[in-house]
């Protein structure tokens, strides 16, 4: 937001014209001057506003040459997903830390309408923050250590309009050239080095598992937003309470990943 209303004011607006006009185009998912054209301007935009921004913006365009040259430099490949391979056996031996990624990643691609990347920046960023959590509450974390971490939610509070509710976890977010990127550990994730960790934890699985959970996202419907975390706390792995715990391996059971409806009467229906 910060970046916008510097933007607007250094373009002649008045604060008083550029705090609505911020809120209008935060409305309408637009977080970028770059974003902003004369087809995708906000109706509520006051009407003498339109032709200020647009002006002053397209000075600041360039050519296209450097246009087309600074997009070479700052775009990242999509993501390839390999094909599904299904597993071997009837459970995999995993930690939960990656099994909460993936789910959370599926969760926020349905929930936020958004990309497959920007969505792994959001599910890094969910697990981190629970992480902490946990971590706190177990004592392995304290405030002041290296690892305890607060900046997720002090990022939330200076960012404004770029905070996101995900299952009952609010994670800010940075517009960049490259899409959203979700804040965890104070920094932004990078969705490239999200995916080389989850194919490294779960291997030729990964492909398999991130099948399902969209299926059984997509079974969840209207549902998904109230129930996810209650997905999650069914197929997580089962590992030993406590500190014991902490990072150990447990088993991923294969058949429960799809199955979301056994959660009906957890929900009412």
């Amino acid at each position: 937001m910060a970046a916008l209303l510097k933007g607007l004011l250094t373009r002649g607006l008045e604060s008083a014209e550029a705090i609505p006009t911020i809120k209008a185009m935060m409305k309408d998912k637009i977080f970028s001057l770059d974003q902003l054209t004369a087809d995708n301007m906000p109706a509520s935009i006051d009407k003498k506003i339109p032709s200020k921004i647009l002006k002053k913006s397209r000075k600041n365009i360039g050519s296209p040459a450097t246009t087309s040259r600074k997009k070479q430099k700052t775009t990242t490949p999509p993501i390839v997903i390999p094909p599904v391979t299904p597993p071997k056996t009837d459970t995999i031996l995993i930690n939960r830390s990656p099994i909460l990624t993936l789910w959370a990643t599926v969760v926020a691609k349905k929930v936020f309408s958004i990309t497959l990347e920007e969505a792994l920046t959001f599910g890094s960023a969910y697990a981190a923050e629970c992480a902490r959590t946990k971590g706190s509450s177990l004592g392995i974390y304290s405030e002041g250590s290296k690892h305890y971490c607060t900046t997720a939610a002090s990022s939330a509070e200076e960012m404004e309009g770029q905070k996101f509710s995900l299952m009952n976890q609010t994670i800010p977010a940075n517009q960049t050239v490259n899409g959203l990127r979700a804040i965890g550990y104070g920094k932004e994730q990078d969705p490239h080095g999200i995916w080389k960790s989850l194919t490294k934890k779960l291997g030729e699985n990964l492909s398999f598992v991130l099948e399902k959970m969209e299926e059984a996202a997509d079974q969840a419907g209207e549902d998904l937003e109230a129930t996810a975390y209650s997905y999650y706390i069914r197929i997580r792995p089962d590992i030993p309470q406590g500190t014991k715990g902490w990072g150990a391996h447990g088993h991923l059971e294969v058949s429960k990943l799809s199955d979301y409806y056994p959660l009906d009467k957890a929900i009412g229906k």
